[in-house]
C-alpha cells in the first residue's frame, strides 16, 4: 500500500487494516495497487459530508449524520483500485470493472461487508469490519465521546454486545445506516 494509504489504515481498527493489506497484496501481486480514500471520520467531518447536498452546495454523497456511520469509529474504509498502468496512480471508479470485482471478492472473502453488495443504498468503494451492529448503539456513541475509537474496539470487536446480537452480512446489506461516495 502506498504512504497515503497507510496513513489512513493506521487510524482505523487494526483487524480491519490487517485484512485491508492482505487483500492489497493479493491484488498488488496481480499489477493492480488498491488506495485507502477515506478512513476514520470525525463527528465533524461526518456531519459536513451529510449537510453536502442539503444545506451546502454538491451532491449528496451520505445518508449518515456525525456519529451513525462505521467511518466515525474506524471500522469502514472506502477503498478503489487503480487503474492498470496508470503512472502517477490513478482511481478506477468503474465498480464494473474485473480489477473491481475482484477487490469486492477479497474483501468478502476476508469477512468484511462490501457496502457494494447492500440493497437499498450500495455504496460500492466501502468495506466494514462483519459482525458489528447495523447502526451505532447507545454504547457505541458513549465509548467515542469517552474513549474514542479504541473503547470502540474494545467493548465491540473483541467482545461483541450481549444485548445487541451482532448481524450478519445478509442484515446489513438490507439496511446500511452509511452511504458515501469518495472522490478522491
Amino acid at each position: 500500500m502506498d504512504a497515503v494509504s497507510e496513513g489512513r489504515l493506521a487510524q482505523v481498527n487494526p483487524t480491519l487494516a490487517q485484512k485491508i493489506r492482505q487483500v492489497a497484496d493479493q491484488m498488488a501481486s496481480s499489477g493492480v495497487q488498491l488506495r485507502i480514500v477515506q478512513g476514520l471520520r470525525t463527528k465533524a467531518e461526518q456531519d459536513a459530508l451529510y449537510a453536502q447536498g442539503r444545506t451546502t452546495p454538491g451532491k449528496v454523497v451520505t445518508n449518515a449524520k456525525g456519529g451513525q456511520s462505521m467511518h466515525n469509529y474506524g471500522l469502514a474504509v472506502d477503498m478503489v483500485p487503480g487503474i492498470r498502468g496508470a503512472s502517477p496512480w490513478q482511481p478506477n471508479w468503474n465498480d464494473k470493472d474485473p480489477d473491481y470485482q475482484k477487490m469486492i471478492d477479497l474483501c468478502e472473502q476476508q469477512g468484511l461487508v462490501a457496502g457494494a453488495r447492500w440493497v437499498h443504498i450500495p455504496d460500492v468503494d466501502h468495506f466494514q469490519l462483519g459482525g458489528i451492529p447495523v447502526t451505532p448503539t447507545p454504547a457505541m456513541l458513549a465509548c467515542l465521546v469517552a474513549g474514542g475509537c479504541p473503547a470502540v474496539w474494545q467493548q465491540f470487536i473483541t467482545q461483541p454486545p450481549a444485548s445487541d446480537a451482532p448481524v450478519t452480512a445478509t442484515a446489513q446489506t438490507t439496511n446500511p445506516a452509511d452511504k458515501t461516495t469518495s472522490s478522491s
